[in-house]
């Protein structure tokens, strides 16, 4: 059973997403979450409060490593790293999707965000940038990557895969996210082995 205050941050995140942040008063959320407004306000002071709180939630907390998860320092190898990414980008597009149909919603609210999150966001694409660049270079001194690729070029590409592929799988709505990674990942890493 969720606690007051995860029900109040899912019922503003949808309503974030049908209307924007913009177009949902605080008056709407406290009606939306069918709480008092003393409820409401007891967990968040403002509007602004419940949008960070939002973020966090919905965004931020997918692409933190799992328990498991691969982490600077450690033995994790390529795959192993943009797999776990594919896993945190299918994560968030599911728990979205139990919100709205309208999974574009996503892309919609994240351009709208992200003023107030582009440093966040920097750090965690740097963090794994720098985590894929690694582990390109232990893959290549253990022979599973060609000598020649270049680590940060590397990195940069499978980045763009995966939010480039999931862009493009929500524009054109012909697949998953699922699908389209499992299409081009394993290619596009096959790619980069050592004589294959």
């Amino acid at each position: 059973m969720k606690d007051t205050k995860t029900s109040i941050i899912e019922c503003a995140f949808r309503l974030f997403l049908e209307r924007g942040y913009e177009n949902a008063s605080m008056s709407d959320l406290v009606t939306a979450s069918g709480l008092s407004k003393g409820a409401v306000y007891h967990h968040f002071k403002d509007k602004d409060a419940l949008h960070d709180a939002a973020i966090e939630y919905f965004f931020v907390r997918f692409f933190e490593p799992e328990e498991t998860a691969a982490r600077p320092g450690s033995d994790a190898n390529l795959e192993q790293i943009i797999y776990e990414l594919c896993a945190g980008y299918e994560r968030l597009i599911a728990e979205i999707a139990t919100f709205t149909t309208d999974v574009n919603a996503y892309y919609r609210f994240i351009f709208s965000i992200l003023p107030k999150v582009k440093s966040v966001i920097t750090l965690k694409i740097a963090t794994a940038r720098a985590e894929i660049a690694a582990a390109v270079r232990q893959d290549q001194e253990a022979g599973r990557l060609r000598s020649c690729l270049l680590p940060d070029v590397v990195a940069d590409q499978c980045l763009a895969l995966i939010e480039g592929g999931g862009l493009l799988c929500m524009l054109e709505g012909k697949e998953t996210v699922s699908a389209v990674f499992q299409r081009t990942i394993p290619r596009y890493l096959r790619s980069l082995q050592d004589g294959r």
